[in-house]
């Protein structure tokens, strides 16, 4: 569990307060070349089923958000620095059924809905996503030797 988490629990459990986590969409659905960034924030929403069980005796809610693309100064910066940054920005845009991605004011929403509205919810993940896991898409080329053997 996180520290600061952990420091906060005497008082969330007082005042019967709730928790929110950032977790990703690529916890659900992976990612390349990812495999620190996807494993951690599969730990994420993992805790936060786990620390909903526990802390539910204590009238403690925890969720989290698994947002997918969000433009962010961090995002910029990471597109600005791939080889191609207009390309890099267009797939960015495309992985969306909306065709853009998220702001932090549309991740904020979720988050503030979690933490006023939504009083019968714990142990959620609350996919903020443009839809980027929906619909067929393709994914990779065959890559020999994966065929299976009949």
């Amino acid at each position: 569990m996180a520290m600061h988490t952990l420091y906060a629990l005497p008082y969330l459990r007082k005042t019967k307060g709730n928790i929110i986590n950032m977790s990703s969409i690529t916890a659900i659905f992976g990612d390349k070349q990812s495999v620190p960034y996807v494993t951690t924030k599969g730990a994420v929403t993992a805790m936060t089923k786990a620390l909903a069980i526990d802390e539910s005796k204590h009238c403690v809610r925890v969720n989290c958000i698994s947002p997918a693309s969000v433009w962010t100064p961090l995002k910029a910066s990471l597109i600005n620095g791939s080889p191609d940054p207009e390309e890099a920005f267009q797939d960015a845009k495309d992985a969306q059924l909306m065709g853009r991605m998220g702001t932090p004011e549309e991740i904020a929403k979720p988050a503030l809905f979690l933490a006023t509205d939504a009083t019968f919810c714990t142990g959620c993940d609350l996919v903020a996503s443009g839809g980027s896991e929906l619909g067929f898409a393709h994914k990779s080329p065959f890559t020999p030797g994966c065929d299976s053997k009949n």
